[in-house]
């Protein structure tokens, strides 16, 4: 059994993602981090009685690589993580391939003097396969 010392942490919390068996307990920049990532990975309106929680990277991933279309990208990740004051958002980098969105999110943890750098991958994926 692992043993988490969450006495000293600053931001305690929990999440099944990834966890097959408990200790489902999640501190500090884990925490903030599935935090982000549960609404980066959420299709905009998929969420009930939240129709303004999660993504519109999901309706974008057929769209024709523009400069317009990295802008819309970039602005809704931003306001993704400007929504969530335990972090400050450094950079954020898009790359557009055939039916996939790659972004970098640089960002800081403010409470926890510590910086990461998110790599996301957002691609349509075919069912059939």
């Amino acid at each position: 059994m692992i043993m988490i010392n969450t006495c000293m942490a600053i931001f305690k919390g929990m999440s099944t993602v990834d966890k097959v068996t408990a200790p489902y307990t999640l501190t500090d920049s884990e925490l903030v981090k599935r935090d982000l990532l549960n609404e980066i990975y959420t299709k905009k309106g998929e969420r009930v009685m939240r129709p303004g929680f999660g993504c519109i990277v999901w309706d974008l991933l057929m769209e024709q690589s523009t400069p317009q279309l990295e802008d819309m990208v970039r602005e809704d990740l931003q306001r993704i993580c400007e929504r969530d004051p335990r972090v400050a958002l450094n950079d954020i980098k898009i790359f557009k391939g055939d039916h996939s969105i790659r972004a970098e999110i640089d960002l800081r943890y403010v409470m926890l003097n510590s910086a990461e750098i998110l790599y996301l991958d957002f691609q349509e994926y075919n069912e059939d396969r």
